[in-house]
């Protein structure tokens, strides 16, 4: 509720401070001694307010107008006195911006998030004063969570009012507020795009991206883009998405038009831009835009793992490894890549080492994938898939290899609807161990292994090949 009450207050004052007439004129210039009295807590916004009071008696709106003042600077109880004359007055009973202050203040002051005393003032504020859309808005506001489709329904209300008012970009917004995106989205397809605000067209583009629905999110801001050119939120939309769909070279230059553009660019921005760079191996820059990304946002250790990627690139491996073992030792979030990026690490750390610390550093990169298939029992078959790699290819060790055989055949065997790359990586670990059997004079065993090899590829050679030698000793001791 807390938010609800800081939207309010500052979209009433914004709304009610744009004067519309000379008489509008007059009493917002007169509230501004009172505005400012009451920003520095001056017991003279008091004695400004009663001769404001009499000055303007006979105009409800002014009078709305002192309400509003007192309410944005957070003094409710005056706000609701003010609100309350007006409303007992026979003259101002029909003026709905009084209702709505009274509205504003129960907000306010709600326990617990009530809606209901609020729903009620702005539901009388739409009864005296049928056609003033701020009244149907804020009833919305106040029941999005308790009553949605009632929300909904006083907006399409207003829609009847207003064909022109924009209801479903309003009811998308009432759901991107609430966290329901696939809500939001849904509204804002329905709505007409070509009346949407700036902000109508960011919060759908970041519906889209919250979902990670990149593709969906960039078209959404690409078309706002093209409505409002080089606007800083639909530059950072279209920036992050392409980034996320790896389009580097579009994303570099969305970075480079949004930090134009803004003045205080975000942690994100900064991890973003430097992600982009990394992806276009513009390494030396992206390292110090990653750099203050982390300065900015500590808690967000992305950046510490892209620039390991980017010291990669750059040839300085012990760099790398420093951020690539803090990042995987703090991080909870952490991806493939950013394992198998440690992984490599210590790989050409082994190839261009000698003696005991060659196998040391094969071995650390084996418990990189160790590590993954623990933290992550859906992948394991592929953690131990590449640390197989690492012992066949670079240890030598058909122990090693062997062992890691078992534990794929462990993950994977008698699973439902594996993926096709699991079905090759237990498939190669079947094979492997029927040549390790077929070589060690063990046909039973390799047979066995062989048929579980055409159960996942009927047409393998190797496996057909296994069989075969199998039968052809059978022949042979029958014969």
């Amino acid at each position: 509720m807390k938010t609800i009450k800081y939207l309010i207050a500052g979209a009433l004052v914004m709304a009610l401070s744009v004067p519309a007439m000379a008489q509008d004129v007059d009493y917002n210039t007169a509230l501004e001694p009172i505005k400012e009295a009451l920003k520095s807590n001056s017991p003279e916004a008091d004695v400004l307010a009663k001769k404001y009071q009499k000055t303007y008696k006979k105009d409800g709106d002014a009078l709305v107008a002192l309400g509003n003042a007192y309410f944005g600077a957070k003094k409710y109880a005056e706000a609701k006195a003010i609100g309350e004359a007006l409303t007992n007055n026979k003259k101002f009973a029909n003026n709905g911006d009084a209702w709505i202050l009274l509205g504003d203040v129960a907000v306010a002051e709600a326990q617990d998030g009530d809606a209901g005393p609020a729903a009620a003032m702005y539901e009388t504020a739409i009864s005296v004063d049928p056609k003033n859309k701020t009244a149907y808005e804020r009833y919305a506001t106040v029941n999005r969570n308790a009553a949605p489709e009632e929300a909904i329904k006083k907006l399409e209300e207003y829609k009847k009012i207003d064909p022109t008012y924009q209801v479903e970009a309003k009811i998308a917004d009432l759901y991107y507020n609430q966290n329901r995106f696939k809500d939001a989205i849904e509204y804002y397809k329905k709505g007409d795009a070509s009346q949407y605000s700036v902000t109508d067209f960011t919060k759908w583009a970041y519906s889209n991206f919250f979902r990670t629905d990149y593709q969906d999110a960039l078209t959404v801001a690409l078309q706002g883009l093209q409505k409002f050119d080089k606007n800083v939120d639909l530059t950072r939309a279209a920036l992050y998405s392409t980034t996320e769909l790896g389009q580097f070279d579009k994303a570099v230059g969305y970075a480079k038009t949004l930090f134009e553009a803004t003045k205080s660019p975000t942690a994100m921005d900064y991890s973003y831009y430097g992600q982009a760079q990394v992806g276009v191996k513009d390494y030396q820059n992206a390292i110090p835009n990653l750099e203050k990304a982390l300065e900015m946002n500590p808690k967000d250790l992305k950046p510490m793992g892209k620039i390991s990627e980017a010291y990669i690139g750059l040839g300085q491996e012990d760099k790398a490894l420093e951020y690539s073992e803090k990042y995987l030792q703090e991080a909870t979030n952490a991806t493939f890549s950013d394992y198998s990026n440690l992984a490599d690490i210590y790989t050409k750390k082994g190839d261009s080492a000698t003696g005991t610390a060659k196998a040391d550093f094969y071995n650390k990169a084996m418990n990189v994938w160790e590590i993954l298939a623990t933290k992550s029992p859906s992948i394991a078959d592929i953690a131990y898939y590449y640390e197989s790699q690492i012992a066949q290819n670079q240890l030598k060790s058909d122990a090693k290899v062997r062992e890691l055989n078992q534990k794929i055949i462990k993950a994977d065997e008698g699973k439902a609807n594996l993926s096709n790359n699991s079905k090759l990586i237990l498939k190669a670990a079947y094979l492997s161990e029927a040549i390790y059997f077929n070589n060690d004079k063990q046909p039973e065993q390799a047979k066995q292994l062989a048929q579980k090899v055409l159960t996942l590829d009927p047409d393998d050679a190797t496996a057909k090949k296994i069989l075969s030698f199998g039968e052809q000793e059978e022949g042979a001791k029958e014969e």
